[in-house]
């Protein structure tokens, strides 16, 4: 009987990397799906040929045949020769994945952000020797658009248990006159939602991004909350004496040039009594060499995104998307906060920090 040698170092390195590579190509494929239609064609319209597809999307044939093709040799879509015909039809199961706004475990906001990184790797090759960011703006809709579709699921699934696990401050949000500032609101998913839990409520979105906060006001009358949530582009700093019961800060600290000043705008912002929710990155107590998923994961984003997006201003913390409990501690203490208490709540994304002033 023989026996298979294991492979070299060097061997099994390789294949990692084919691996890779061959996940780089399932990544920019899929890109093409959701961008074209095709997924949503195949979902919503049932199985179909290459020519049916095309036509159902206006795209070119060819190309969509050979997209098709791909998809079925990488086993996302299943293939069925009809006579001299191929074909194709998208799981149940994969559709979801790709396609629902609330999944969980959705993938096409992800797919799209990491696509709007890759499209900025050449410029980053100067960044790293320069020392000069690339503005979030830049990296265009895609990462806009993909980063909101990211987090909106876990908004709409978890965003009550958060504040259940604070009953004084929901307690507080019931009332008539509640105030919750959203400061780095995005697209504006998380006001929504929190205007959902909280109906008496009054919440001010704000964010530098202009785009984001057209895309958060459109949100906002979509969803049949606009008499409540207001977007505005403005600076958290100009709110000062606002009078907020909460300010929330959600998956955006690591990115800011300057944490500790907006954190500092955020205690500013409170009414006597008032907390500052901080959601962010579930990661390691401290860099230990290799990593679980989690901090691998986040280190790509941070090498392509969220460092060199918040290294665009002078004297920036670069903090960077691997931001460790220890370093939130640090921000709040030198921000003014007498306390910071990581919740006990579970998350498929996210801490949660409670700062108290």
């Amino acid at each position: 009987m023989t026996t298979t040698a294991a492979p070299t170092r060097r061997e099994a390195f390789a294949n990692r990397l084919t691996d890779s590579t061959n996940g780089g190509f399932d990544v920019a494929a899929a890109y093409l799906g959701l961008r074209l239609g095709l997924y949503r064609s195949l979902a919503d319209d049932g199985p179909a040929s290459a020519s049916q597809v095309a036509a159902r999307t206006g795209t070119n044939e060819r190309l969509v045949r050979e997209w098709l093709e791909q998809q079925a040799a990488t086993e996302i879509l299943e293939a069925t020769r009809d006579g001299d015909t191929w074909r194709f039809s998208l799981p149940d199961e994969y559709a979801a994945v790709l396609l629902d706004p609330d999944a969980l475990d959705g993938m096409g906001g992800t797919i799209k952000a990491q696509i709007a990184c890759f499209t900025l790797v050449p410029r980053l090759v100067e960044s790293f020797t320069s020392g000069q960011g690339i503005p979030f703006a830049d990296y265009g809709p895609d990462m806009m658009e993909g980063q909101a579709a990211s987090t909106r699921p876990v908004y709409t699934a978890e965003l009550a248990s958060w504040f259940a696990a604070i009953p004084d401050v929901s307690a507080r949000l019931v009332g008539e006159s509640a105030r919750i500032l959203d400061i780095g609101c995005g697209e504006g998913w998380s006001s929504v939602t929190m205007a959902r839990a909280f109906p008496n409520a009054q919440i001010d979105g704000v964010d530098l991004d202009s785009a984001s906060i057209a895309a958060a006001t459109a949100t906002a009358e979509q969803e049949c909350v606009a008499d409540r949530v207001s977007f505005e582009v403005r600076d958290a700093a100009s709110l000062a004496g606002a009078g907020f019961d909460v300010a929330t800060m959600f998956e955006m600290l690591h990115d800011l040039s300057h944490p500790v000043q907006v954190l500092r705008a955020a205690r500013e912002a409170l009414a006597p009594g008032g907390v500052v929710l901080v959601a962010d990155e579930i990661t390691e107590d401290a860099f230990a060499g290799p990593a679980g998923e989690g901090d691998r994961r986040h280190y790509g984003w941070s090498v392509l995104h969220c460092l060199p997006a918040s290294m665009t201003e002078p004297d920036s913390a670069a903090t960077g998307t691997v931001i460790r409990p220890s370093t939130v501690r640090a921000y709040a203490e030198q921000a003014g906060f007498s306390s910071v208490e990581i919740l006990p709540v579970e998350s498929v994304a996210f801490r949660l920090y409670l700062l108290r002033p």
